[in-house]
């Protein structure tokens, strides 16, 4: 299937490793000119050798993305190497976690920044150039939490806050919708990521059990009964962000696996 975006710029936060840099290699396959931000330059420097020796084109750029000065440093760099950014994917920390009862103010207003306000700079920055083509598109890299938030895990700020970058994402949809713009949000699920399993093999741990013994257990309860992976994520993100996905926005896709039980 031509998913009709070779050639666009694709911006990629968090580009560098986990579900980003899926991302990264699944724009380039499409021929997309591939941008990688991330904060650590040896990450960087090797995904984006990854994304070459494949045969994609691609550059990086050291940026904290989830500061205004940071995303605009990622948005030149974009446009120095290949031209303004046709494609975002917003995919950032969604920042320090912990239970309700334990988290002081700067925790969440923390989650608020990585989630709500980083989202509008970023789109505040690449809006102007997608207005101007009359076509362009959001990704946000969200949670299933969105659905049905955390209970397992000590999320409440980020149960929070991204719901509220949710919102975001929906009013956005409409305003930027009549200029060719499309906003869209990918629900995770269990993505077998670095992230995730320095995460669940602490679970693991104070259960008693080891990582493998554990993750069988929890996939063993869904429909599809296996870890997700970057690779899943990422299809799912260049389809969204595909000339053929021009009719949807607004919308949030979950990819877990069938895990969450609700139909809404």
């Amino acid at each position: 299937m031509d998913l009709g975006i070779k050639g666009k710029v694709a911006l990629v936060f968090g580009g560098s490793k986990g579900i980003g840099l899926g991302c990264a290699h699944e724009f380039a396959r499409e021929g997309c000119l591939t941008v990688i931000a991330a904060r650590t330059q040896a990450t960087i420097d090797a995904a984006v050798a990854e994304v070459e020796a494949a045969g994609g084109r691609a550059v990086g750029v050291s940026a904290d993305c989830t500061t205004k000065e940071g995303i605009a440093r990622a948005v030149q760099a974009a446009t120095d190497a290949f031209g303004p950014p046709d494609i975002l994917i917003f995919n950032v920390d969604s920042g320090p976690k912990g239970p309700f009862l334990e988290v002081d103010d700067d925790t969440f207003a923390a989650a608020n920044n990585n989630n709500v306000m980083a989202f509008r700079w970023a789109v505040q920055a690449v809006f102007p150039h997608m207005k101007a083509k009359g076509w362009g598109r959001i990704l946000t890299i969200g949670t299933n939490s969105v659905k049905a938030p955390h209970r397992k895990l000590q999320r409440a700020a980020q149960n929070t806050y991204r719901v509220g970058a949710l919102a975001l994402s929906k009013t956005l949809s409409a305003e930027l919708g009549p200029h060719g713009v499309t906003v869209n949000t990918l629900g995770t699920g269990a993505i077998a990521t670095p992230q995730f399993r320095e995460v669940f093999t602490k679970i693991a741990e104070a259960k008693g059990q080891s990582y493998e013994e554990h993750i069988a257990e929890r996939v063993s309860e869904w429909p599809v009964q296996r870890m997700g992976t970057p690779e899943d994520m990422a299809a799912a993100a260049a389809f969204l962000c595909s000339d053929r996905a021009g009719f949807i926005t607004g919308q949030v896709l979950i990819v877990d696996g069938g895990n969450l039980e609700v139909l809404q």
